[in-house]
């Protein structure tokens, strides 16, 4: 098994072909047709080039050919694809490590490790799920620790989440606050926010100085209108893992990790494509943990994220 990793043309590249090709009208569409893609190898693996520009959504015939190149990794014992961080691309062959999954394993660990990089103590700082459903918590949930003495909820369906609150009452004894109104005290007042499919807006104004936000929704939109309306909040989407391969040992942004938490842990994989509240996700985190895998940093549109300290 092998992972690949995908991407489009950067600014300024040019598509690769034969000399006498390029003579050729672009009318006649002899690069889509005959030369979608290119295959290289890198420090990582195999590296799948889609000849085109990353602008909008791809038209029938790009489609096609980026149907070709996932065919051709395919060939080449590909199990896993590495995507670009945007971008459109067709997933009918192979499974996306997006690095979503992984960050909803360790939501917990890694709020918390931001705010130890704040200056914060984690045992003293609340901690506000915002959106989604019953299932997005179960799983943003698995790896919260004892440091979690402050939870709040805010759902515009207050009575999905009376079945997690009880839950958490009875295992942990943590009472959990849960609203509906975003002029609630508590939503300003939340030290790290795990947005769970949150879709509202204009609420950027009401964070409160220096948060972390942590996107689990791939609310994306929200994650860019935080990073240029409000710069004193660390807004991330993801992780940087440390991860242990062997005697060797990498740091690894979000979607690398997933994709190689794919190929070396079983349990990891074949949960694959079974959403994580139908899974026993402590084995899953107990797996991943086994195999060296821990939060070293933070991630949004493929980049790390600086934690400021307070």
């Amino acid at each position: 098994m092998e992972l690949a990793k995908i991407r489009f043309l950067e600014k300024g590249e040019e598509a690769v072909l034969p000399k006498w090709a390029k003579l050729l009208p672009k009318s006649w569409g002899y690069l889509e047709k005959h030369r979608p893609y290119r295959l290289e190898r890198d420090a990582d693996g195999i590296l799948g080039i889609l000849q085109v520009q990353r602008e909008g959504a791809l038209s029938a015939p790009w489609r096609k050919g980026a149907l070709s190149l996932l065919e051709a990794l395919e060939g080449e014992g590909v199990s896993i694809i590495v995507p670009p961080v945007e971008g459109e691309f067709p997933r009918e062959r192979l499974p996306f490590a997006e690095g979503r999954r992984l960050a909803a394993l360790f939501a917990f660990e890694g709020a918390a490790e931001a705010l130890r990089r704040q200056g914060k103590n984690p045992e003293e700082c609340t901690y506000l799920l915002a959106g989604g459903d019953k299932a997005m918590w179960q799983a943003t949930l698995t790896s919260m620790g004892n440091e979690v003495n402050h939870l709040a909820i805010f759902t515009q369906e207050p009575d999905t989440a009376e079945e997690i609150v009880r839950e958490l009452y009875m295992e942990r004894g943590l009472v959990t606050e849960v609203f509906s109104s975003p002029k609630n005290p508590t939503f300003a007042e939340a030290d790290a926010i795990l947005s769970c499919g949150m879709e509202q807006r204009s609420l950027e104004h009401i964070l409160k100085k220096g948060a972390f936000w942590l996107d689990l929704a791939g609310n994306r939109p929200m994650l860019r209108r935080l990073q240029q309306l409000r710069p004193d909040i660390s807004a991330a989407e993801g992780f940087f893992f440390h991860v242990a391969l062997g005697k060797e040992e990498k740091q690894m942004e979000g979607r690398m990790a997933e994709a190689e938490a794919f190929l070396q842990c079983s349990d990891f994989r074949q949960s694959w494509g079974v959403p994580l509240a139908e899974v026993e996700r402590d084995v899953l985190l107990f797996e991943l943990r086994e195999r060296g895998f821990a939060v070293s940093g933070f991630s949004a549109f493929g980049k790390r994220v600086k934690i400021r300290k307070i």
